[in-house]
This record gives structure tokens, sequence and C-alpha cells, in this order.
């Protein structure tokens, strides 16, 4: 946040600086436009940008992140001898494994301030991309695959005291916690940042090209926080999430940053 503000302040000083300059350096909001798509790291971006001065542009539009999908399989391992029992006592067998998938959701908006310091094409970028929390998110892929698991679970109760870790359940590992299943046969873990992400960066291009046609190149990070796992609302502490186990969602739950880098087409309309 610190690095954030210092930018709006160059930005602002920057403007006064061109106000001191002869009224004709000075473009003004909505007097050229331009209009730009591209792609990157955070998607497929569209925007529209103006110049404030000869020195500030800014940028306004949506990233839109394809909803990325990744299956596996998972094996399910449990106490035989007690699942043997369950059968034996319910008539229902238990899978041996289920299909798994991740998904990511990262559509955002936002607003970004280009600082041309040397009044060329070279520029600091500052400003937000803002959206919603959630950011990937791993379930059962077949709906309801899970519901003799959950029976079996708190069928569990006859043999040994009810607990997340106990060693005969059943559910998704996430790090050492498990992720049960609820009562409609699923199970789902999200992992979930900030809503309003700060961003700082560099790169190449004017906010509306001096041609009708022009390029920009952006190299920067979003500041996400710190992301927070929860599990069907409850949300998982550090130490739940140690273990072997977990795949992607526990790796990314260290990530407080996310590199953006993107490449677009820019038109001039005004």
């Amino acid at each position: 946040m610190k690095k954030f503000r210092v930018f709006v302040v160059l930005a602002l000083f920057a403007c006064l600086q061109a106000n001191a300059q002869s009224k004709s350096e000075f473009y003004g909001l909505g007097n050229r436009l331009g209009v730009s798509v591209g792609a990157g790291l955070t998607g497929i971006t569209v925007d529209v940008s103006t110049c404030l001065t000869p020195y500030v542009g800014i940028r306004a539009g949506m990233d839109f992140f394809p909803n990325i999908k990744i299956g596996s399989e998972l094996d399910l391992e449990y106490d035989y001898q007690m699942a043997s029992k369950y059968t034996e006592l319910s008539g229902r067998e238990l899978p041996s494994e289920i299909d798994v998938e991740g998904k990511t959701s990262m559509t955002t908006g936002h607003v970004l301030f280009d600082i041309h310091p040397f009044k060329t094409g070279f520029r600091v970028t500052a400003g937000a991309y803002f959206g919603g929390s959630k950011v990937v998110s791993v379930y059962n892929k077949q709906d309801g695959v899970l519901q003799d698991v959950y029976d079996y679970n708190h069928s569990l109760g006859v043999f040994a005291p009810l607990a997340n870790n106990h060693p005969g359940k059943i559910g998704l590992a996430l790090g050492d916690y498990l992720v049960e299943p609820t009562p409609d046969g699923n199970a789902e873990a999200v992992l979930k940042t900030n809503g309003f992400r700060p961003y700082v960066g560099i790169g190449f291009g004017h906010s509306v090209p001096k041609k009708r046609l022009g390029f920009q190149f952006d190299l920067g990070v979003q500041f996400w926080g710190s992301p927070k796992v929860y599990v069907q609302d409850k949300r998982l502490e550090e130490q739940d999430l140690n273990g072997d186990d977990g795949g992607v969602i526990k790796t990314i739950s260290k990530i407080t940053i996310y590199p953006c880098l993107s490449f677009r087409l820019t038109g001039k309309i005004l």
C-alpha cells in the first residue's frame, strides 16, 4: 500500500507540472480517447483510455480470465475392516476412488494510471484490480457422489468418538485437514483473496497512441493480501494446511502477490 500511495503522489505531481505549461499541452479528460485489447496473465483484456496530461493517462476496463478446469482421480484410503462392517450392516459399498476437479475464477475489472516521467512511451503504472474474492475451488466432479461416504463417516461414532482427524474417516485431504462431504454428498475447498487488489508496474506504450494504432506492454504485480482457504464456510488456519497433501490450492494459499504480464494492441478514437 505504501508503494501505491507513492505512485498516486507522482501522478498528482505530474498533473500539477502539466498545468504549469501552456494550455495547448494539456489534453484534458476525454479530449483524447483510445481503446485496446490484449492478452496476458490476467486473461483477455479490453479497456478504454484517455490522456489527462502529456504525462498522465488513465485506463479502465475488464480482464476476462478463462475458467480453467483441471480434473484428476483421487484414491480413497480407509480402514477396510471398518468399511466391510459398514457394508455388511448397510448393504452399501464405498467408492475406492472419485473424480475431483479444480476450477479458476479470476475475472476482474481494473483502473490504472499511467505515469510517463519523460514524456515518452516508457511509463510507471499504479492502480487496482477488483472483482470476486474466490480464486480457485476444488470439488468432487460428480454431484452427490460422496453420499455413501458421508453416511459412513457418521456411522463411525459406533466405533469411536467423531473428530475431523478420526483415522477411519474418508474425505479430500488438504494438508492435515480432511475435507468431509456434506449431507448432500459433496465436498469443496475454496481459496479466496482480497476483492480489491492494488497494482504497481512498469510498461511501454501510451494510453492513447499518437498514431491510429499502437502497442502496449505491461509488467507488474497485484497485491492479493494473504489468501484464505475455506471449507464449507469454515476458514482453515495455517496449521491445517501443513502436511504433504493439498495440491494447487495449498500452494496458492502461500502466495500474496500475483504477477501480471500483458500485451495490448491500442487504437485511437480521438
